[in-house]
């Protein structure tokens, strides 16, 4: 209701009234309502589903049933001939230093020559065997010795593994083709297996 006298202005009964007696009586909200906690039921039903999703991953170590198979001979010999190469070349730049220094090596010299040799292959088998699992030539092949549980090589196990190869190629290879893709020689001697992987 408006004044005649002015139309716009409304009479003073027509202005809204807020009292304190009202602002109680009036019902909340729902802005004003707490948000309401989950159900036990809706809980216990998502409880499952996070338990699916909670699974432990897949450890990486390879397993022992499988330890020693799946590298097959081919592998085996490529690395053990990969290696050999190394020590060739090893035995060559020997040669050729003592002939550039004026030195002709005789009969005599062989078996210092020889104990030089192993010395070089000990190391080269012992410490990449311990530090990375491989050698150069494990490496190229796509192979790596490890524990039967998968753990790294100590280097007791190394220098057998060492050892082992010395047999092996004494004995012409022949260990390593009567074994074929099954545990060699050398994993026998050491107490450990040869996977695939580069470590």
């Amino acid at each position: 209701m408006t004044r005649p006298d002015k139309p716009d202005e409304p009479l003073l009964f027509d202005l809204p009234l807020d009292t304190a007696a009202e602002r109680r009586r009036t019902p909340v909200t729902a802005e004003r309502k707490r948000p309401t906690a989950p159900s036990p039921v809706s809980t216990a039903a998502a409880a499952p589903e996070q338990e699916e999703e909670a699974e432990p991953p897949e450890s990486g170590k390879p397993a022992v049933e499988n330890a020693g198979g799946g590298t097959g001979t081919g592998n085996r010999i490529a690395a053990g001939a990969a290696d050999l190469l190394v020590h060739a070349a090893v035995a060559v730049v020997l040669l050729v230093g003592t002939r550039m220094l004026g030195v002709r090596p005789s009969l005599e010299d062989w078996p210092a020559l020889a104990v030089f040799l192993l010395a070089f292959s000990f190391l080269y088998m012992v410490v990449p065997l311990a530090f990375w699992g491989h050698t150069l030539g494990m490496a190229w092949a796509g192979l790596a010795a490890r524990n039967r549980d998968g753990e790294p090589l100590t280097f007791d196990q190394t220098a057998r593994r060492w050892l082992g190869g010395v047999l092996t190629l004494g004995l012409l290879g022949l260990p390593l083709l009567l074994t074929g893709a099954r545990r060699s020689l050398t994993d026998v001697i050491s107490g450990s297996a040869t996977y695939p992987g580069r470590g």
